[in-house]
């Protein structure tokens, strides 16, 4: 007989880590620090907010949420459901994903998204788990649309040629930051992007002011943001999961955005390239872009699709 309950992190962890192995280490291999990170987030993760399926003594299921942080909004997120292969195809999942869902709703909870969240392992539902999709599916979700991870290779990396002289104001400075553009970084990403804001305090925080790379007018100041993701700085919270694919020498461009008002200037573009261009100057292999649309706009730098993912919400 199968049972379910909460989920209990001190005595339950390596079981359902030994879980995620079996049903996904070869697909998506996960050091197990980084899955205790992602579904033990102190901002996100309550008491008894996970579910495990036990069999006698065996743990055999396990299903992980999310509640936005409070204040933030009334959404929650399905962030992995896992079955051993042994019990697969026996209603299990099922009654861990409805059981997941009612306690939601009754959480408050208006909105539930596959994926994503204010920690996550994936934005979506990944393509090349096709199973996953299906039993997904046949529980009533719809796909939304597909967004995309990018990798871009940085040996031999070069800017295209016209990237920075297309920038249609003269009067913009494409750098990395200093000391002296902190407050005004913070003040940029609290009006235009509070989302990300935390990103950038973390940074500051760390005085990593040359981690980020802004875009500066000479008459109205920052205009456009971007920061570096390097598990080599100082501030480095495991923010690459999946270094294990795609090598230890692996950063990023992270959150990037450009006032709403300046867009369509070729500002982002240019942001991007100066962010990809540090992160070569570095010495580092790859660089990585975490959940985006843009795969043609960032492809005008040489990156590619890496991975795929189906996107989906419900209203509860």
């Amino acid at each position: 007989m199968v049972v379910l309950r909460p989920y209990d992190p001190a005595d339950d962890a390596p079981a359902v880590y030994r879980l995620w192995q079996q049903a996904l280490g070869d697909l998506w291999p996960l050091p197990y620090e980084m899955f205790q990170l992602i579904t033990l987030d102190p901002l996100a993760y309550h008491q008894g907010d996970h579910l495990v399926a036990v069999s006698g003594d065996e743990i055999v299921g396990f299903i992980a949420v999310q509640i936005s942080p409070e204040g933030l909004s009334a959404e929650g997120t399905l962030l992995v459901l896992l079955v051993a292969p042994a019990y697969q195809r026996r209603g299990i999942g099922r009654r861990l994903h409805d059981q997941a869902m009612s306690a939601l709703k009754q959480s408050g909870v208006e909105k539930v998204h596959l994926g994503r969240g204010w920690s996550y392992f994936w934005q979506g539902v990944p393509v090349n788990l096709p199973g996953a999709w299906a039993f997904f599916a046949a529980c009533g979700w719809q796909e939304v649309e597909r967004s995309f991870d990018m990798i871009g290779d940085l040996a031999g990396y070069r800017t295209p040629a016209h990237i920075f002289p297309n920038l249609r104001r003269p009067t913009i400075a494409i750098a990395p930051a200093t000391q002296g553009d902190a407050e005004a970084i913070l003040a940029f990403e609290a009006l235009h992007f509070p989302g990300w804001l935390r990103f950038y305090q973390r940074i500051v925080e760390h005085q990593s002011y040359a981690d980020m790379v802004i875009a500066k007018d000479s008459e109205l100041g920052i205009v456009g943001a971007a920061c570096l993701v390097d598990q080599h700085v100082s501030w480095w919270q495991p923010d690459i999961r999946w270094l294990r694919l795609l090598g230890e020498q692996t950063g990023g461009v992270g959150v990037l955005g450009v006032a709403e008002p300046m867009r369509e200037q070729g500002i982002g573009l240019a942001l991007a390239a100066r962010a990809t261009e540090c992160l070569r100057e570095r010495g580092l292999a790859k660089s990585y872009l975490g959940w985006t649309w843009l795969v043609d706009w960032y492809g005008k730098l040489g990156y590619r699709v890496w991975q795929e993912y189906r996107m989906s919400s419900r209203h509860l």
